[in-house]
């Protein structure tokens, strides 16, 4: 019997694994036929390597990390952002792997011009001169932004109504309204204000919001986010990928059957073999561990199409760089436009661009308009290239190359009260069958890649 049997190759099973191997124990890998690493591992399209939008490293700044790391064994998937108490050990990680960059502030378009990003990264600039509640929302109303993470009253509270709350209406029609629906579009009624962060959204304190429409200084650190020396996380999977197959680790790619609960334990098997251990590890989508486990599937909260478009753009013809453009203007069909290679420091030639689009990008699908060309001509606005009369799907601009247009329905799931109360049972109906999820198995806004890292490092400290 193996010393651990992982089922699924997310984030966390990838890392349990090197960390168990690296131990010296026998772990065996079975990613029932499904790309390593996830949302993580980004993809090959004609030879070039993507991200899948825009997919971040987060680090602590100086002192935010704290002196010591509490127990891995206390992650608490109920706490929201539980992992940033293991945050220098989750940078010790990452930086043990991959050289880093810090990338650029993100940027956001809001009336026709780009400033500072309001909506990831905390710079407040875009708030100067805007018009504020008076009186500010109380710090003892129960919608009052400091209970975000733990206070009964964001149960649930929906995201709209407390940021109307806490920001007031200039603020939350002119600068996330315009977001908000470009993304979620209907179901942005529904989003519980807890989880703003999965639609990244922000959620601030009234009186920071007062402070920063003034032009006084808000105490808010701006959040960094970093990549890869190369511009690409998937950097991170592929890297633990090959250590597992350097390490003697068995890696299993075909489908997997039913597993079957035995005396000894589970039986785990494909058609390339069986293996048996009392506590599989399951790094699974929710649905195909249900099915694999022979259980009824879980109620799903409302979800929303992504649309992410993968091209290449002549470095010489941007006359408006940047890392990250979020588009606030109401106007655009995306809502994030990402160049790799800027957010990396890079120059080539041609530079590696993603298109993103949720909701908004749906409506223009089913209206029979041409989704590709609508976000060719967002990214041409955005990056101030010249303007060219564009062919079906995009082509036809000679500064881009458009490769692949990905649509992946129901891909944002948007937290609800009643779904994050039925993912939270999930969880613990899985672990009744003493199986040990992990990822979106764990429950809802649990798959980020920080808290991937952590619960891939507890596991291999529970089976090692």
């Amino acid at each position: 019997m193996p010393d651990a049997v992982l089922v699924g190759a997310n984030l966390a099973a990838l890392v349990a694994a090197r960390e168990l191997a690296a131990a010296g124990r026998e772990v065996v890998l079975l990613t029932d036929g499904r790309p390593v690493g996830g949302h993580f591992g980004g993809l090959r399209v004609d030879g070039t390597a993507f991200d899948t939008g825009m997919v971040t490293l987060e680090r602590p700044g100086a002192g935010e990390a704290g002196p010591v790391t509490p127990p891995l064994a206390g992650y608490d998937p109920d706490r929201r952002y539980d992992w940033t108490r293991f945050a220098g050990l989750v940078d010790r990680w990452q930086a043990g792997r991959v050289e880093l960059r810090r990338t650029p502030t993100p940027q956001v378009l809001v009336d026709g011009r780009r400033t500072a990003d309001h909506l990831m990264s905390d710079r407040l600039d875009v708030l100067a001169g805007a018009a504020v509640p008076d009186p500010l929302l109380a710090v003892d109303d129960p919608r009052h932004a400091r209970g975000k993470t733990t206070a009964p009253a964001y149960d649930g509270l929906d995201y709209r109504s407390a940021s109307l709350a806490n920001h007031g209406p200039d603020v939350h029609g002119r600068l996330v309204e315009p977001f908000l629906a470009a993304v979620l579009g209907p179901a942005s009624d529904q989003l519980l204000a807890r989880y703003h962060r999965t639609a990244w959204l922000p959620l601030y304190w009234p009186a920071t919001v007062a402070a920063a429409a003034g032009g006084r200084p808000t105490g808010v650190v701006e959040h960094r986010f970093w990549t890869t020396a190369g511009g690409l996380v998937g950097e991170v999977v592929t890297g633990l990928r090959d250590e597992l197959v350097a390490r003697g680790v068995v890696v299993e790619d075909q489908p997997l059957r039913p597993l079957r609960r035995t005396a000894a334990g589970w039986e785990v098997s494909t058609a390339g073999g069986v293996w048996l251990h009392p506590a599989p590890v399951l790094g699974l989508p929710v649905p195909r561990a249900r099915e694999l486990l022979g259980l009824r599937p879980a109620p799903r909260g409302p979800a929303v199409d992504i649309g992410v478009l993968s091209c290449r753009v002549r470095a010489g013809a941007v006359t408006d760089p940047a890392g990250c453009v979020l588009l606030a203007d109401g106007r655009s069909v995306a809502h994030r436009v990402t160049d790799q290679d800027a957010q990396a420091g890079r120059d080539p030639a041609w530079h590696r661009v993603t298109v993103e689009t949720g909701a908004a990008g749906r409506v223009v699908a089913d209206a029979g308009d041409d989704l590709g060309r609508r976000l060719v001509a967002d990214l041409v606005r955005v990056l101030g290239l010249a303007p060219a009369a564009l062919g079906a799907g995009g082509d036809g601009h000679p500064d881009v190359q458009v490769l692949r247009l990905l649509r992946a329905p129901g891909a944002l799931g948007v937290p609800t009260a009643a779904s994050v109360e039925a993912d939270r049972a999930g969880r613990e109906e899985l672990r009744g069958l003493g199986v040990v999820p992990t990822g979106a198995l764990l429950g809802t806004g649990l798959a980020s890649l920080a808290d991937q890292v952590v619960q891939g490092l507890a596991v291999a400290e529970r089976l090692g």
